[in-house]
């Protein structure tokens, strides 16, 4: 499937300049357009409207006002807009606090140019293939199962780019979840026929999720996400009672074709 050629709008929000800097410097290629900076967040939502950026990369620690409370006045009023969050600190509190205001992924300091863009490209794939579903004439598969699932990953843009693809297939989506403690409440509320788990998320890891649901809900087939494509994390999660898997960044017909065996087994 062929992506949008156009560049991504990224605004970047934080007060530090050199951090500013060399943000601007790494992003400045073929892919990303760096349309703005702030050194605060008194005027981001009216640099939101004015700009019209894809993404943002906002600081958590501001001088004016915290990121948490930026991050969910934009997914209120921009839900298509993906926030990533800078931060120098590991604290599981704060991305779960994140993860639940719609957060698309995190950036921590001190970062390496590596971190970056492997963040950077995971949320610009899926940003790109959202603009295609949301265009009538292109889904992402023709056929229709008569299905029902759960989401989660800690990811706000991964989740919408997964439940999309799933919507298209027929699969209908009867609940998202930032986290595995939220996932088990929502496959037990409604024992939907596939749960698809993040292997990594705050709170509790998508493996410690399902030895809890494949013990409550044994009839619901679950399928981990994870970027870790090697042959110990696919085992391990098969010696749990994972029925398959998806790598992340997505792609669309892979997931179409797992899902699919899945369903069918």
């Amino acid at each position: 499937m062929l992506l949008p050629q156009n560049k991504l709008r990224i605004l970047i929000v934080d007060d530090s300049i050199s951090i500013r800097s060399v943000l601007r410097a790494l992003l400045h290629n073929d892919e990303f357009d760096v349309v703005g900076e702030l050194a605060s967040g008194s005027k981001l939502i009216t640099a939101v409207t004015k700009l019209k950026p894809h993404i943002i990369c906002l600081d958590y620690n501001l001088p004016d006002t915290d990121g948490l409370s930026l991050l969910s006045q934009i997914h209120a009023k921009y839900p298509h807009v993906a926030v990533i969050m800078i931060t120098g600190s590991n604290n599981q509190e704060l991305e779960h606090a994140a993860a639940e205001a719609g957060t698309a992924g995190f950036i921590y300091k001190p970062f390496s140019q590596e971190q970056i863009l492997d963040v950077l490209q995971k949320v610009a794939h899926a940003q790109r293939l959202l603009m295609i579903a949301a265009r009538k004439h292109n889904p992402f598969a023709d056929k229709a199962y008569h299905a029902t699932a759960v989401v989660a990953d800690d990811s706000q843009t991964l989740r919408r780019l997964l439940m999309a693809i799933l919507g298209h297939m027929g699969v209908r989506v009867v609940g998202e979840a930032y986290d595995g403690k939220q996932a088990i409440e929502l496959v037990s509320a409604h024992t939907p026929d596939i749960v698809c788990l993040d292997l990594e998320m705050p709170v509790m890891d998508g493996l410690e999720a399902l030895k809890i649901i494949r013990d409550q809900n044994p009839l619901t087939k679950a399928v981990m996400i994870t970027a870790a494509a090697s042959r110990e994390t696919f085992n391990r999660a098969a010696n749990t009672g994972a029925k398959g898997y998806i790598i992340k960044p997505f792609h669309p017909d892979k997931v179409t074709q797992n899902i699919s065996r899945i369903l069918a087994s």
